[in-house]
């Protein structure tokens, strides 16, 4: 996390990073625990977005474009209807199913960003899906090792712009 703080600032004050009643209430409601990156990363960063690009998915903000509860449905659904239709580019499964597709961002591209749930949340590794493509890239690296290694240049995210993150790249802060 520190090599993500020294690339990405934090806010002064994270919105709605999640008290340990709201994480155990999040992890009643999805059916599972989710990775210590993840809270983590919403404790120090809260709700918002890379970039004002990359929004990450939160179970503490009632807004149904980044509450991850609302999201998850969405997205899992659009996925098994992909998935029904042209099951060669739709390999995984989505969640609750286990080994599912769980989404945890997405860009304003449309690309979707998910956990792919194998073994537990410490272990889950990620899985892009490009917006309007069946193309999707594995990174078998944690969530917050995922966003360093894009925002620093180590590790191009295929399905992102060429154009991001640049230099003046920032985390916004949703309230």
């Amino acid at each position: 996390m520190d090599k993500l703080i020294a690339i990405l600032t934090p806010p002064e004050t994270p919105h709605k990073p999640g008290s340990v009643e709201e994480w155990r209430e999040a992890a009643e409601q999805l059916g599972t625990d989710l990775p210590a990156d993840y809270k983590e990363f919403l404790r120090i960063y809260g709700t918002g977005g890379v970039g004002d690009f990359l929004w990450i998915l939160t179970p503490f903000d009632p807004d149904v474009n980044i509450n991850l509860s609302i999201r998850q449905r969405e997205l899992c659904e659009a996925y098994l209807v992909s998935k029904t239709n042209f099951p060669e580019y739709y390999p995984y499964e989505a969640y609750p199913a286990p080994g599912g597709l769980l989404p945890w961002a997405y860009t304003d591209n449309g690309d979707e960003l998910y956990w792919l749930t194998e073994g537990p949340p410490d272990q889950w590794t990620v899985v892009v899906y490009e917006s309007r493509s069946p193309d999707c890239h594995v990174y078998p690296v944690r969530m917050t090792d995922f966003l360093y290694g894009f925002l620093s240049g180590e590790t191009p995210c295929e399905a992102f712009p060429d154009d991001f993150p640049d230099e003046d790249t920032a985390y916004i802060s949703v309230e």
